[in-house]
């Protein structure tokens, strides 16, 4: 910014007063702003928001101040997509139950996806359940490839103690992509699709 004399020639004394005024002036002007616009009871909430989202404030504001603000954007999103994905891989359970004369029942419930099939498997037990058992998947939903093969992977820990694995509550998707995935030869059987069974999609490359 140049200031101009009446003649139209650039006046120089502005620039010279201006360079004049300290740093420490123009540093307690900023911090002034940010102590008069920052929400201050915006910190009564620390202890009331998840702690996955505090560290996700606490990096973005870090790397905003030590970096730039197009980094800090960039580290926040990486930052809340873990934090998701680690929510959602402890949302997943699978309850058990054995009608009296049937056989025993895992009602799974949440996503399962790569970040899951590790609790996914945990929640059976092959060496004691009986010869048949039914997993239900109605109020699950495989999301990706890994899912499929931690159900694969499951199965296949069954079949080796000459147990069957009944497959139901799947999408035709799911169905499909299983059948694709295994032939003729698999540890599960694939239960009779129903109206009830949910719609949706595997994230899985098709062209293969």
């Amino acid at each position: 910014w140049k200031s101009t004399s009446a003649s139209g020639a650039p006046d120089n004394s502005s620039l010279h007063r201006l360079g004049r005024i300290p740093i420490a002036a123009l540093v307690g002007v900023m911090l002034l702003v940010c102590k008069q616009t920052f929400s201050w009871s915006s910190l009564r909430l620390i202890n009331k928001i998840p702690k996955v989202d505090l560290f996700t404030i606490a990096l973005v504001s870090t790397v905003t101040v030590t970096k730039d603000l197009a980094q800090a954007v960039f580290y926040g999103v990486v930052a809340s997509a873990l934090g998701f994905a680690w929510k959602q891989s402890t949302r997943i359970k699978a309850t058990s139950s054995v009608p009296t004369g049937g056989w025993k029942t895992y009602a799974v419930d949440g996503p399962l996806f790569f970040g899951s099939t590790s609790t996914f498997s945990n929640q059976f037990d092959p060496k004691s359940d009986p010869n048949d058992v039914i997993i239900d998947f109605k109020s699950s939903r495989v999301v990706d490839h890994s899912a499929l093969e931690s159900i694969n992977e499951l199965a296949r820990k069954y079949g080796d103690l000459s147990k069957k694995v009944h497959l139901r509550g799947l999408s035709s998707d799911c169905y499909q992509l299983l059948e694709r995935l295994n032939g003729a030869s698999t540890d599960y059987e694939l239960m009779e699709p129903s109206s009830e069974d949910p719609i949706y999609e595997v994230a899985e490359d098709y062209s293969k």
